[in-house]
């Protein structure tokens, strides 16, 4: 007749070999530091940290365009240019012809539009059935 383990005592020792685990990787993570394969040095900022990420900086012969262009064809959509907020901004005021895709002239004309303005922050206002149930309710007491 074979032991049997109940079930409760099967799960202790799964979640127990998951956590020795983690603390295993914790451990050598943080032990290695940024020597570690696939870690990057951080400059000190989250990449959410900052409104917008910078153009890419390339040698002479590779412009920030050809960088962001992913799929070469010569054009810069939209999805391209996702994560730089410089361009999201200004890329229909960009796009002379409309066709949703910038070329390398409309995109150097980027360096010679001025910078965006910042927008104020919407100030939050009641619905004016909302204001109004508000005021009645203030009456009533």
């Amino acid at each position: 007749m074979t032991p049997r383990v109940s079930t409760s005592t099967a799960l202790g020792v799964v979640a127990g070999l998951v956590l020795s685990l983690s603390v295993a990787l914790i451990v050598v993570v943080a032990g290695n530091g940024a020597n570690n394969p696939g870690m990057a040095p951080s400059g000190g900022e989250s990449a959410a940290g900052g409104a917008s990420a910078p153009l890419p900086r390339r040698s002479s012969e590779h412009s920030a365009f050809d960088g962001l262009d992913v799929d070469g064809d010569g054009k810069l959509s939209l999805a391209e240019a996702a994560g730089y907020g410089d361009i999201i901004t200004r890329f229909h005021r960009l796009d002379r012809n409309k066709d949703g895709k910038l070329t390398k002239a409309e995109f150097d004309r980027l360096a010679k539009l001025p910078p965006p303005k910042e927008r104020p922050k919407a100030k939050p206002r009641l619905r004016e059935d909302a204001a109004a149930s508000l005021a009645a309710a203030r009456e009533g007491r």
